[in-house]
């Protein structure tokens, strides 16, 4: 089978990474337009990113060459009475604790909803993580405290265009995609480039990003998810450390700014940070200058990324699909782009694998769709439940109606479904819970500490290092 890849962003090279090593796929043709720039400003990972792709390539050569830090989880920075970090230890700790101390017809998950909003959630779960990572440093024991990177978007894409180009089933083509012609039954016949040449396959893989190319030339419809999420612009802007030991710490923050709010990950040469903000709420130079100000420096002068919160109606077709913000975006809370963009390409495989049947299309349409309503409605979430109500951005949020996160947050009380269902919840319980918010549950009983063992640390930055030794 021959592949072809249109877009050399980062969900073109990881699809081309992923896609290569199955095989019967005989070829992939990536091609990439030099006269499109990627966004690049992708630096947060989420644990599909570990455990579905970073193991498939070399690890000491991904830290060395994309600027990799450690990510334990999502720093909240005031959307609560008291800071909380989302990480990833807490699902772990509740699988393996399960069996142990509580019936297996619940989950720890669930006592959360009787959690004393007194007790800091770190009390119960991660309490020498939530220590440890003060003070910047990794624990030596990745089973018990595992963690997924930061890295910086645009020499991550280098490093996979390189070791891609290293493989003879590769081929890399810059060419700019003018026109796609299609088959009487929907399918890709070819699509055309600027330099007048066709190109044919088996197969086409649009990550050409969020562009007009989508609507345009491949005829691809989306549905919009403004009305859920509201921000629509970025200001990004990388900064240098001052004092590297302190500032590099391995977790991202998210904190709250009056009309939206700021990330903050640190990779090995800078500090990617940015104010996500909508500007139905503040205009473009007012939220400069809430930028600006929480910077503490007045001299450096942003970026600003346009983003449209949407989902493509039908990613998977007879013989093409989206992968990628050509299928979708959401927005920068909680990294969710590269997670939706490896489960996308998990269910390609399985296409694949199988005759592209019209019922097995729409099953995996119905699939991604999910995907995208559950992420949405977890982003949703954070802000309906984040304390703050002093400005029109907050209240606007914390007034969306949404039937699909309705939905979720009822079921988070439903004690009849299986484990591997609520597990899916256990986002929802840990953050929810972390904010100190109690929910309706049939659980009786009080959340007990778990999973508070001792570790060995090492600081961030040596840890780092131990890469380069």
């Amino acid at each position: 089978m021959n592949i072809c890849i249109i877009g050399t962003g980062a969900s073109g090279w990881i699809a081309s990474t992923i896609l290569k090593k199955i095989d019967f796929i005989k070829k992939i043709t990536i091609i990439g337009s030099s006269k499109i720039p990627s966004v690049g400003v992708g630096e947060s990972t989420t644990l599909m990113f570990l455990n579905d792709f970073l193991n498939q390539i070399e690890l000491n050569q991904f830290v060395r060459e994309t600027d990799a830090s450690v990510k334990y989880g999502v720093y909240y920075d005031n959307w609560s009475k008291k800071n909380f970090i989302h990480h990833f230890k807490g699902i772990n700790d509740m699988l393996r604790t399960i069996d142990l101390k509580i019936d297996s017809t619940l989950d720890w998950g669930e006592l959360l909803a009787n959690k004393d909003p007194d007790v800091h959630i770190h009390d119960l779960i991660g309490d020498k993580l939530w220590k440890f990572i003060h003070q910047n440093e990794v624990s030596l024991d990745f089973d018990e405290h595992t963690h997924s990177w930061h890295f910086d978007a645009g020499k991550f894409i280098k490093f996979l265009k390189k070791i891609n180009l290293e493989d003879d089933k590769v081929n890399f083509i810059d060419d700019t995609i003018i026109d796609c012609k299609f088959s009487q039954d929907g399918s890709i016949k070819n699509i055309i480039g600027e330099s007048n040449k066709k190109y044919t396959a088996d197969y086409f893989v649009n990550c050409c990003g969020d562009n007009e190319l989508n609507e345009k030339v491949f005829k691809e419809e989306y549905i919009t998810l403004s009305p859920y999420l509201l921000t629509n612009k970025a200001l990004v802007y990388p900064l240098n450390y001052k004092d590297k030991r302190k500032q590099f710490h391995p977790y991202t923050i998210a904190r709250t700014l009056r009309h939206g709010w700021r990330w903050i990950t640190p990779t090995q040469s800078r500090i990617g940070t940015g104010y996500v903000f909508s500007d139905n709420h503040i205009s473009i130079d007012e939220a400069t200058n809430e930028f600006l100000e929480d910077i503490g420096d007045r001299t450096i002068e942003p970026q600003i990324v346009n983003f449209n919160p949407k989902v493509n109606a039908s990613p998977f077709k007879i013989n093409s699909c989206t992968i990628g913000m050509s299928s979708g975006f959401l927005e920068p809370l909680d990294a969710p782009g590269l997670d939706i963009t490896i489960k996308q390409i998990k269910i390609l495989i399985e296409l694949l694998n199988c005759e592209c049947s019209i019922d097995k299309i729409n099953s995996s349409n119905a699939n991604i769709g999910s995907e995208y309503q559950w992420w949405c409605a977890f982003i949703l979430h954070q802000y309906k439940t984040c304390w703050r109500t002093d400005s029109q951005f907050w209240i606007d949020h914390k007034n969306v109606e949404c039937k699909f996160y309705d939905q979720i947050i009822e079921q988070m009380g439903d004690t009849s479904k299986s484990l591997y269902e609520k597990k899916e919840y256990m986002m929802f319980y840990q953050t929810t819970a972390g904010k100190d918010i109690q929910w309706k549950s049939r659980v009786k009983d009080k959340p007990f500490s778990i999973g508070n063992g001792d570790t060995k640390t090492i600081h961030h930055l040596d840890y780092i290092q131990s890469f380069y030794d």
